[in-house]
């Protein structure tokens, strides 16, 4: 696979947008990795055609989630689902297909966390049953970091509003974090946090720069692998009599060769 096309776009006009670029690419493994097309604060690629993902670096508002997408939060270990209220069966499938195909994690377990206790405890057994997805809980955060409960999960759903997800993400992993927009076939990844630079030490964490442009390149080879190996699915090659009876076909009785049988 050829080397992705990423685009460069700081949502800011002052002069952290010219450094953060300039730190982006002190990492040579970023170069080997994609080619960079950076562009004027503010704009973005106008076709699909200009950049295979945009990496959006705020450096005064975050840029908000668009209403066509899902908003995750992705850690070095761990993919964050955020919701404001009660989960639902579909909210967790739409958290394991963007499990499935663009991190490339069959199979996940997800768990639920929120402060409150849920108007729906059984939640996590009937999605399970239902859906096929390993999904546990309701925990609390004391709940996850007291046993050490969140290396055992790929996916978390975190209830509650952004000072909640804060925390999840301090308390159980605290890494490089980025947002990822997803549910668009457009890739676009962005910072955690506004981009800042002090006067005097420069930038603090070049990981906040270089994990949105990682992910994105993670992100298309993963679509991409999960997208190919489903073209042109084998036929099958029995018949499932259970597939008849769900569309209410009378089961094929073969006739006895009596003919024979006489003989």
């Amino acid at each position: 696979m050829k080397k992705p096309k990423i685009a460069i776009v700081p949502t800011g006009t002052d002069a952290t947008s010219n450094e953060l670029v300039r730190q982006i690419f002190e990492d040579p493994m970023v170069l080997e990795l994609c080619t960079p097309v950076i562009y004027s604060p503010g704009q973005a690629p106008k076709n699909a055609d200009a950049a295979d993902a945009t990496i959006l670096y705020p450096t005064t508002e975050r840029p908000e989630c668009p209403a066509d997408a899902t908003e995750v939060v992705l850690t070095e270990d761990k993919c964050i689902l955020p919701l404001a209220g009660e989960p639902t069966a579909e909210d967790i499938v739409k958290l394991r297909d963007i499990l499935n195909r663009d991190l490339n994690i069959l199979s996940p377990r997800i768990a639920i966390v929120q402060k409150t206790e849920m108007q729906n405890p059984d939640l996590a057994n009937s999605v399970t049953a239902e859906h096929g997805i390993n999904t546990y809980g309701p925990y609390t955060v004391e709940q996850m970091k007291a046993t050490d409960m969140a290396s055992h999960f790929d996916g978390i759903v975190c209830v509650g509003p952004d000072t909640m997800v804060q925390r999840v993400i301090t308390v159980l992993s605290p890494e490089a974090t980025a947002r990822f927009f997803a549910g668009r076939e457009a890739v676009v990844t962005t910072a955690w946090q506004s981009v800042r630079i002090d006067e005097e030490e420069g930038l603090a964490d070049v990981s906040a720069l270089t994990h949105p442009v990682y992910l994105a390149i993670d992100i298309i080879h993963n679509r991409a692998t999960y997208d190919e190996a489903r073209q042109n699915p084998l036929q099958k090659l029995y018949r499932d009599k259970r597939e008849d009876k769900e569309r209410g076909e009378k089961p094929k009785v073969e006739k006895l060769n009596t003919e024979n049988d006489e003989q």
